[in-house]
């Protein structure tokens, strides 16, 4: 009886800690999906306080943002990204 009490015990902490493992990774991504539209929002604060912001300055900004934002940025951020780009290189 002891050891099929010691197996459910085992069975019940292996689960729950799947468990937990789970909602761990749930909560990092979501907290790196917010971090990046905090960024995302913050680069276009900078450029709308700063109209005449180098374009060097903001192609970094790009460059960093993609690389480290890459799965969380919508069709639209990155439009605007690739818009930004375009003006940069017509200037």
């Amino acid at each position: 009886m002891k050891l099929k009490n010691l197996t459910a015990l085992t069975l019940s902490i292996l689960l729950l800690s799947s468990c937990v493992k789970q909602v761990k990774d749930a909560f990092d991504e979501t907290t790196e999906a917010l971090t990046c539209a905090n960024r995302v929002q913050e680069f276009e604060d900078t450029n709308e306080a700063n109209p005449d912001r180098s374009c060097t300055a903001i192609i970094a900004d790009l460059d960093d943002l993609e690389r480290t934002c890459r799965d969380y940025l919508s069709e639209s951020t990155r439009q605007s990204f690739a818009d930004l780009r375009t003006a940069c290189s017509s200037n």
